[in-house]
């Protein structure tokens, strides 16, 4: 894939502040030009550490977070203060610790119906981008070891559908709540850039099947900026079943 660039690190602790750099220069780069940045945000563990750290120094004061503009990969559908709610996450991480305008946050209302929050989401992203492209500046993402990102799950209706900005999906997995609402490939396919974020043994085998197999069926292979930058962004535990001459 000729816009996909892969780093590997020692670490996770090592990734995160690596992942935490490079956003900060792609914000300070892009404001220059376009007075605003528009960052898309997961849920889960592994990007967690990434916020953990923009919430502190330098980042806290260097970003201009006055003119980011926050959105959310996906969303599921409980009230914003409830556990599994992935705007809790970042707010607990992130928001609460920075300088940040309320009007810059725009959330997924997971407390709606998931017709409702996502009819609703689809109208905020379109206010915001104009009908044409919702070229995110960044998207940050994970994927499970599943092989799903975002609430784009294997097996899926959801990964066969290449027109929606947002969709609902429905599935269990991890006991988690089922009901949900996600950007579409169509989003992911117009942002200028994409950080795939993987830690951990257990995310070594889909980094395998994606980066050297190329599976077509795990919805985070699907994840190809049409015009935009990928980066695969993992450590060394995720990257140990990769082949060294891949690797060289």
């Amino acid at each position: 894939m000729a816009n996909r660039k892969l780093s590997i690190f020692d670490n996770f602790e090592q990734l995160s502040n690596a992942a935490a750099e490079e956003l900060a220069k792609l914000i300070e780069n892009r404001i220059i030009v376009h007075e605003r940045f528009s960052l898309a945000l997961s849920g889960g563990s592994t990007p967690g550490r990434l916020y953990e750290i923009l919430a502190e120094e330098p980042y806290k004061q260097s970003i201009p977070w006055r003119k980011v503009d926050l959105f959310w990969v996906d969303e599921r559908c409980v009230n914003p203060d409830d556990d599994e709610s992935n705007y809790r996450l970042v707010k607990e991480l992130l928001l609460r610790k920075i300088e940040i305008p309320e009007e810059n946050i725009h959330r997924i209302k997971g407390e709606l119906s998931p017709e409702i929050a996502a009819a609703q989401y689809k109208r905020e992203l379109i206010n915001y981008f104009g009908e044409d492209s919702t070229d995110f500046d960044l998207v940050i993402l994970g994927f499970g070891k599943d092989g799903h990102t975002g609430s784009l799950f294997p097996g899926s209706t959801e990964i066969h559908d290449h027109d929606s900005l947002v969709l609902t999906s429905e599935v269990s997995y991890a006991g988690r709540p089922s009901k949900r609402v996600t950007l579409g490939l169509l989003a992911l396919k117009q942002a200028r850039h994409i950080f795939v974020l993987a830690s951990g043994k257990a995310k070594a085998e889909i980094t395998r099947l994606v980066l050297v197999q190329n599976d077509r069926e795990l919805p985070i292979s699907l994840v190809s900026p049409e015009y935009g930058e990928l980066f695969w962004m993992i450590d060394k535990e995720a990257a140990g079943l990769l082949p060294k001459d891949f690797l060289d």
